[in-house]
């Protein structure tokens, strides 16, 4: 019975001692590779770029273990190139790296001196505290299409009156590899004011990507109110660097008549008598730069009020010309004495109305006069009479 008893409890230890070493023997066979306690890293670790092009890598680190200041340095540097770290707007040569938090620097690497177009290899390495991390970075150089700037307008020849706003649409296109700035710049006639405007802002330059394009407005006014009918050539420069491009656009100012409305002596105003026709004479000069026609003579009057005009339209007023026109204006029958305003108006076809405004004055006719005495001598007389008959009672 012990014997039984004894031989199970060995199996048992057997078993238990079996299954334990197999445990440990799988712990020992699992991967237990280093924590990646730095890591550094950019986006784009491999560019293409342009003979004599200076590019910005920029480079990120992240490390799980604790802060710690990361030393830089580029190994394998080809001939001809120089690199420098660049951070708070200096040169760095190391950078402080918390943990889970990214840190940035940038590397710069520009030629020095003659570049030929292949590709050039180095590598870029951060060394913390007993931790190394290396980025491989690879620059394929290209030969780059030369700076070289276009320009196109939409409609080049703009009409309009003296006073319009000459508007011109225009592309700018960058047909090179390299990104630029382009400046824009006007010639134009001394009394002209030529502005630049991308959307609704004013823009004095305008940057461009390489092989792209922007669309720009140009708007073009007179600084005189009056312009001599002609065409007036406006120049637009744009440059990008050594590279400029040139259009020639065209303001072409048609003619526009221009009237002033008054009386030969330039009095406004006068007297009027109720129930008559009172002349008032008034003077149309055209001083604009085109004739101005069918010009429709029409008045603001007093209610009741009556004016007609002869002629009631002028067919035509040549530049520098006038002509005289004549109101006859009659006040209303139970008009009251008094200053009343009379509004004249000349509008020609297709251009602005002119007006100006009369003060008439109301005196009553002289026969209401005459009647108004002969009423106060009969009321007096038989006031008289009255008295010299019944006054002796």
């Amino acid at each position: 019975m012990m014997d039984s008893i004894l031989r199970r409890i060995s199996l048992l230890v057997m078993l238990v001692l079996i299954v334990t070493g197999s445990s440990v023997l799988a712990q020992d066979e699992l991967p237990t590779g280093p924590l990646q306690e730095l890591l550094l890293f950019t986006n784009y670790p491999s560019q293409v770029v342009g003979i004599g092009e200076t590019i910005t890598l920029n480079l990120n680190l992240l490390t799980d273990t604790e802060p710690q200041i990361v030393d830089l340095e580029v190994l394998n540097l080809p001939e001809n190139w120089a690199a420098s770290f660049r951070g708070g707007g200096r040169i760095v040569e190391s950078v402080f790296v918390q943990p889970e938090e990214k840190a940035t620097v940038d590397l710069r690497v520009e030629p020095v001196g003659g570049i030929e177009p292949g590709t050039y290899r180095f590598s870029v390495v951060a060394r913390g505290d007993g931790t190394v991390s290396e980025l491989p970075v690879t620059l394929t150089v290209e030969e780059q299409a030369p700076a070289s700037l276009a320009v196109e307008v939409d409609l080049p020849n703009v009409r309009g009156r003296p006073s319009s706003t000459f508007r011109y649409n225009l592309t700018l296109r960058n047909e090179g590899d390299v990104d630029m700035t382009v400046d824009l710049q006007a010639s134009a006639p001394p009394f002209f004011d030529v502005v630049f405007k991308s959307g609704a802002q004013e823009v004095t330059n305008i940057p461009i990507k390489a092989n792209g394009s922007e669309r720009i407005n140009v708007e073009a006014k007179s600084l005189l109110s009056m312009v001599p009918a002609d065409t007036y050539p406006i120049t637009v420069v744009a440059q990008g660097g050594e590279t400029e491009a040139t259009i020639e656009l065209m303001a072409e100012v048609v003619g526009e008549s221009s009237l002033t409305l008054t009386t030969p002596d330039g009095r406004l105003s006068g007297d009027a008598e109720v129930g008559k026709d009172t002349p008032v004479t008034l003077v149309l000069q055209n001083t604009g730069s085109a004739p101005a026609r069918s010009i429709k003579m029409n008045a603001t009057k007093p209610s009741g009020w009556v004016v007609e005009f002869e002629p009631a339209e002028v067919e035509v007023i040549e530049p520098g010309q006038q002509a005289e026109v004549t109101a006859q204006v009659r006040p209303a029958d139970n008009a009251l004495a008094g200053d009343y305003n009379v509004t004249f108006r000349a509008q020609p076809e297709g251009g602005s109305s002119q007006s100006v405004q009369y003060r008439a004055t109301v005196r009553t006719s002289t026969l209401w006069g005459i009647a108004g005495v002969g009423l106060i001598a009969i009321a007096v007389g038989v006031v008289g009479f009255a008295v010299t008959r019944f006054g002796r009672r």
